[in-house]
């Protein structure tokens, strides 16, 4: 079976002007599983080595844990032959609750929940995330990784302790080592924004819980994802041509978030994006953005993108899929004219995240016209995406800073977890037909 994972892209604009001035360009790479995987999902499913880091400290009520047990309890329930299960439990001082627990027909599952039916016992302290990451590791190093897929869920309701800094070190040396962190966080003192930094590098999920009540069913949705990859230790790899020069690069989808400019690293032509796993039914989709110099008609290949992925299901190591994106220069003026509507509008939404950001820097220095200015340009923004109750709220909130100077953690969680999520009629899924 070829190209078990495929690779397809859009440009916004097809056909480029062969005139005298450099063009920017919007590329929009959609990756998921073919369809044959795609229908059969169950029989190529990846094993997982799952890993809780769930928080427990003395800021967690008595409702925050009777939700947590129970979304615990129903994640042992929905774990299948293959997979094992850890869980740590984390305030000032970390517990193993749950070591590496392989799950099979033998497993004492109810056993396994007697442990987290107790971890209210371990509640109290503050919140040392940095080295119960560290003990998550530890757990993973117990059992031989060969064909799991490795996923840590982090559930917290507040901001870590000591220096955060060092809680993103570990992560990005876990992503390094395969290992993918999603992060679940309710509660008023949640930081969204260091919640996105922390699962960045490995490519994870950043998910808001709006109420303690909804914490067992968002976990538990999460879970079950996790644990229907199909591939894992997904890598991206995007090579730019000599006289191309490197722009933004964002996630598109099944989550948006900004990725930062594109920087090659010295003389190395390109970059190397970290996918993690391909889950069931999922599409995965990345924008970046590129200028090209002034060239004749002809044609011209701007970026070799190539996909790397193991399939455990398939014995398949470093599999692989190839795309070269080519832009074609033309001297017809109509031709030059037709722009791509589904990426110039994945564009729109994608920036607004980028939009975010540079709101909360302005408020963070205190430069309260570049403030006012971010303020409309997003109302501006989500009014042409035609999101007329988000436009107003941009508007509120600049009234509401005008008046008191600053922005809540809550209302600075909203705005970035609505900037995170994809219109409805974005990406569509690949129809692997036409590459077989």
């Amino acid at each position: 079976m070829a190209e078990e994972i495929l690779l397809d892209y859009l440009l916004d604009q097809p056909n480029l002007p062969a005139t005298n001035v450099e063009t920017q360009v919007k590329a929009l790479l959609k990756i998921n599983a073919s369809d044959s995987i795609r229908a059969s999902s169950s029989q190529f499913r990846a094993p997982t080595h799952l890993c809780l880091v769930v928080d427990v400290s003395s800021s967690m009520s008595d409702q925050d844990l009777r939700e947590l047990r129970t979304a615990a309890c129903r994640v042992v329930d929905t774990l299948q032959p293959g997979d094992v299960l850890s869980l740590i439990a984390f305030q000032s001082v970390v517990y193993e609750v749950i070591q590496s627990v392989p799950i099979d027909a033998a497993t004492d599952r109810e056993s396994i929940k007697a442990k987290i039916n107790v971890i209210e016992h371990y509640r109290g302290g503050g919140t040392d995330m940095a080295y119960a990451l560290t003990k998550a590791e530890h757990q993973f190093n117990t059992v031989s990784n060969k064909g799991l897929t490795r996923k840590i869920v982090v559930l917290t309701d507040g901001r870590v302790d000591g220096i955060e800094e060092n809680c993103l070190k570990v992560a990005g040396e876990l992503s390094g080592r395969g290992i993918s962190i999603d992060g679940l966080g309710f509660g008023k003192e949640f930081d969204y924004k260091f919640m996105q930094r922390l699962v960045a590098a490995s490519n994870g999920f950043t998910s808001k819980i709006d109420r303690p009540e909804d914490i067992s069913k968002v976990f538990a949705e999460r879970v079950e994802n996790v644990t229907n990859a199909i591939a894992n230790n997904v890598r991206l790899r995007l090579s730019f041509t000599a006289d191309v020069r490197s722009g933004r690069g964002y996630r598109y989808s099944p989550e948006m978030l900004f990725l930062g400019n594109i920087r090659l690293p010295g003389e190395q032509r390109h970059i190397d994006v970290t996918v993690g796993s391909i889950e069931k039914d999922k599409e995965y989709s990345y924008l970046v953005t590129f200028t090209v110099p002034q060239r004749a008609v002809g044609h011209m290949r701007a970026i070799k993108a190539e996909l790397f992925y193991d399939i455990p299901a398939l014995n398949i190591k470093n599999g692989s899929s190839q795309q070269s994106i080519v832009l074609t220069y033309t001297d017809d003026p109509d031709e030059a004219t037709v722009f791509n509507g589904e990426v110039e509008r994945a564009f729109d939404e994608v920036e607004i995240g980028r939009m975010v950001d540079e709101l909360e820097k302005a408020i963070e220095h205190k430069d309260h016209k570049r403030t006012s200015m971010f303020f409309d340009v997003l109302s501006k923004r989500y009014n042409e995406l035609g999101d007329a109750d988000m436009a107003k709220h941009y508007q509120e909130l600049k009234k509401r800073y005008v008046d008191e100077g600053h922005l809540s953690q809550e209302e600075m969680n909203y705005n970035r977890h609505r900037s995170t999520q994809k219109k409805e009629g974005g990406v569509k899924l690949v129809d692997a037909s036409s590459f077989i």
